[in-house]
């Protein structure tokens, strides 16, 4: 079933604007001015502020998957499979004005906080995790790789923030040789 226009504007100014300033430091009132919705028309949609937050996570890492799948050579060749996925990410948070992960800002806000939000921060990095593992499977690679794999990912999802991303681009792709293993 295909989302209501109004849902889809309340969801991707939400993700904007908590990809920006952060969950706490923006109100429903917020996103609805932005997105040029009622506050009925919100609440018809979502619950609360909560719930429209678990939404935008959950369609932030469907698209986010969607990226990779366009962008990932998942040819014969292991290195091949490592470096399309390093430079896919990279290709992801150059598309995006990088502000860090959303997901890990999630689980810093609401750990403690709210279960759900911050359950939905921790699955979809399990989800990664397996996803890799599952690629890598398909390549007949040891599925270990995939924590290794995921670090380096995570490294560079904090390092762009800091260093000049080509910088972080060529470590990464250093760092990713020397873990790689033989077929």
């Amino acid at each position: 079933m295909k989302k209501s226009q109004k849902k889809e504007d309340i969801i991707n100014t939400a993700e904007k604007l908590f990809y920006q300033h952060g969950f706490h430091a923006i109100g429903v009132k917020n996103i609805l001015e932005q997105a040029g919705v009622a506050t009925m028309t919100m609440y018809y949609h979502f619950k609360s502020k909560e719930d429209l937050i678990k939404e935008v996570l959950v369609q932030r890492e469907k698209h986010y998957f969607q990226f990779l799948e366009t962008k990932i050579d998942r040819g014969n060749d292991i290195n091949q499979y490592v470096e399309s996925i390093i430079k896919a990410h990279l290709d992801w948070i150059k598309t995006d004005d990088y502000n860090g992960c959303l997901f890990l800002r999630a689980k810093q806000e609401y750990e403690g906080v709210n279960d759900k939000i911050s359950s939905v921060s921790r699955e979809h990095k399990k989800r990664f995790l397996n996803k890799i593992e599952n690629d890598l499977k398909l390549l007949h690679a040891e599925q270990s790789l995939s924590v290794q794999i995921s670090i380096i990912l995570e490294g560079i999802t904090s390092m762009a923030q800091i260093l000049e991303l080509d910088k972080v681009k060529d470590t990464a792709i250093d760092l990713a040789k020397s873990i790689e293993v033989a077929e």
